[in-house]
């Protein structure tokens, strides 16, 4: 499979149609003379019968194999099928039966120089400005000029091309290239100027403007490179090369301009240009028409369009072609349409493209930005992958630490895989980024699973669904033994409720946690307090409240502890029976059998307590008749009333 670079620069870009451009205008050159060929062989030209006419031609050949125009011509029609090996070949055989035939070997340079043999093409180049006629040096100047462009020595194709148009000042195709190698010279107002010289020896031309609209992007004109693409396609909007070529213009126009719309703009434009060439062309991909492809995929990347990119990519890839970072640019567009699994495969490829030393010399994309899209590909998919999610958003964490988003998943990663410690790591340095709106103020309440989770050390999870933030490096950092992790826990639980201070499932695992696991009796009855402001008929909190005044974790006030428990007793009986929580019936139970024992020198206050107490032990076993506890409670309080 090929590598193309299909990335667009001012040089590899213009140098890259130059060949094309060079048939386009070369084409008269390689005509023929009726005089010099057979009638026959005349006849199969004028008919446009190539096939019978080289046919003829080898007939001729194999009959007078000395005869160097049958060659000559034979060359030709390779050439204009751009099938160059072979033309060199034949151009060669003509030089070699006719040493002055300066055609044959100007043409000879010209297959040499589009077959990449620079070095020849530059011998023959030479060798004809040396040897030939005053009119023919001037196509060896131009021949000569055009090595230098390919060898990239812009000047000394300059000092050619002038020296060409001093021997034939009214050549178009002269007076373009002068204006090309002043283009690289960095020069493009002289360039538009050579290209007005070009169009007024030759007014029906349509290459120029081509030219011409690349000098203006070059200058920032971004209107005058529109204005002469529109003149060629108004002259003739069936051409389709033309459009091809105006895609081209426009995309290169695209990747120029900072500005979002007219990026965008640029990008339309690019799309809807190509998108005429193929249907004026009706062409299929292939190795000819690799780069429309490319570009209209790589518009699409640009203006939000990943569905129609995905296509076009693997249009590309079908031919097969592996332009310069392919493989990462439609895992871009898959992941674009959520085609997370897809994603990762074509982000794979691109690290395995990326193995080649010269692939990885050549990349445009940034680790930080694939390890980002590959971790994605992992995170986000159905059956997640969150250890290979974890594995490259590290990566990308390396690059550049600052990546909220990417600090969060890791985080969510690591929590969904039980490593709470690495979790509550990665959710502190989230934090530390600042959280400050209420669409991602669930981090501190995950933050705080991970930390019940470790302070329980028993495997449990407190955690209900864990908070995701919207698409827009592991650490093991161990538990520290030195934490309370319930203190953490409520601190970070604590956060949460200053932005979201009503979620009732908070305030009550807040709640919970100081009153239950730290025995922290003011704060638990502040947040169980705060919890019935919110929801004033929540059993749980009335229940915990008397807890904490007959349980020992606030002062014992027996008083206090009835209130709330009668409460949450009324509140569970309502909703789901009188003998929902035998628990609570017997704390109830104790609460009063315990404040009578308390108040024995108040002989009324006592006795009443022992009565109800007796009242809420029979209760309990109405519900339970075999609760022993509450047998010898009734047994212990019949005789004190």
């Amino acid at each position: 499979m090929r590598v193309l670079d299909l990335y667009i620069t001012p040089r590899n870009w213009r140098l890259s149609v130059l060949a094309t451009a060079l048939i386009i205008v070369f084409g008269a050159t390689v005509a023929y003379s009726a005089d010099d060929l057979k009638p026959n062989i005349v006849e199969a030209l004028d008919a446009a019968d190539t096939v019978k006419a080289m046919e003829l031609l080898e007939a001729e050949i194999g009959l007078d194999p000395g005869y160097h125009m049958n060659y000559n011509q034979l060359g030709k029609i390779y050439y204009e099928r751009r099938q160059f090996g072979p033309a060199r070949d034949n151009f060669q055989l003509a030089v070699q039966k006719k040493k002055k035939h300066w055609e044959s070997l100007y043409l000879l340079g010209r297959c040499q120089l589009e077959l990449g043999e620079i070095d020849e093409a530059e011998k023959t180049m030479s060798d004809g400005r040396k040897r030939a006629r005053k009119f023919d040096v001037a196509q060896f100047d131009n021949g000569f000029g055009l090595v230098m462009m390919a060898r990239e020595r812009f000047s000394d194709a300059d000092l050619a091309f002038r020296a060409a148009l001093i021997l034939d000042s009214s050549n178009a195709e002269y007076h373009l290239h002068l204006g090309d190698a002043n283009f690289y010279q960095g020069i493009p107002s002289l360039a538009i100027s050579e290209y007005e010289l070009a169009l007024q020896v030759d007014t029906a031309s349509l290459e120029v403007y081509y030219h011409w609209a690349e000098a203006c992007l070059e200058m920032r004109d971004y209107t005058c490179a529109i204005d002469k693409l529109k003149v060629v396609l108004q002259k003739d909007s069936t051409h389709a090369p033309a459009w091809m070529r105006a895609g081209g213009i426009y995309f290169k126009a695209a990747m120029s301009i900072s500005t979002r719309d007219e990026r965008k703009a640029r990008f339309m434009e690019a799309i809807g240009a190509y998108q005429r060439y193929l249907e004026l062309s009706e062409v299929k991909p292939d190795t000819a028409n690799v780069r429309v492809y490319f570009e209209i995929a790589m518009g699409y990347v640009n203006v939000g369009g990943a569905e129609q990119a995905v296509k076009y990519f693997e249009d590309v890839l079908s031919i097969p072609y592996v332009p310069r970072d392919i493989y990462f640019q439609y895992g871009k567009a898959l992941w674009g349409v959520q085609d997370f699994v897809k994603s990762g495969e074509a982000l794979q490829k691109h690290l395995t493209w990326l193995e080649d030393p010269d692939n990885a010399e050549a990349t445009r994309i940034k680790p930080v930005e694939l390890y980002q899209y590959l971790g994605d590909a992992y995170y986000y998919r159905k059956d997640k992958d969150f250890y290979s999610a974890i594995k490259y958003y590290s990566l990308s964490l390396d690059e550049r630490p600052d990546q909220k988003r990417l600090l969060y998943n890791v985080a969510v990663s690591y929590h969904n895989e039980k490593q709470y410690a690495q979790a509550l790591d990665y959710y502190q340095r989230r934090i530390d980024m600042g959280i400050d709106t209420s669409k991602n103020a669930g981090i501190y309440k995950n933050a705080g699973y991970c930390a019940l989770n470790i302070a329980n050390q028993d495997g449990s999870d407190d955690e209900e669904s864990l908070e995701e933030e919207d698409m827009e490096e592991p650490v093991d950092s161990g538990i520290d033994p030195n934490l309370n992790y319930y203190e953490v826990a409520v601190g970070y639980m604590e956060q949460y409720l200053a932005i979201k201070p009503e979620e009732v499932k908070t305030i009550l695992l807040v709640a919970n946690t100081y009153l239950y696991q730290l025995s922290d009796c003011e704060n638990g009855v502040k947040y169980f307090k705060r919890l019935l402001e919110v929801e004033p008929n929540n059993c749980d909190a009335k229940k915990a409240l008397g807890y904490a005044y007959f349980g020992g974790v606030c002062t014992k006030n027996y008083s206090k502890a009835l209130t709330h428990l009668l409460s949450a007793q009324q509140c569970l009986a309502a909703t789901d029976g009188a003998c929902n929580d035998v628990d609570l019936i017997v704390w109830i139970a104790q609460c009063y059998h315990t404040r009578a024992a308390e108040n024995s020198s108040d002989k009324a206050a006592s006795s009443d307590d022992f009565q109800k107490a007796n009242q809420w032990y029979t209760k309990c076993l109405n519900c339970e008749p075999g609760n022993q506890v509450c047998k010898q409670g009734r047994d212990d309080t019949s005789f004190e009333f």
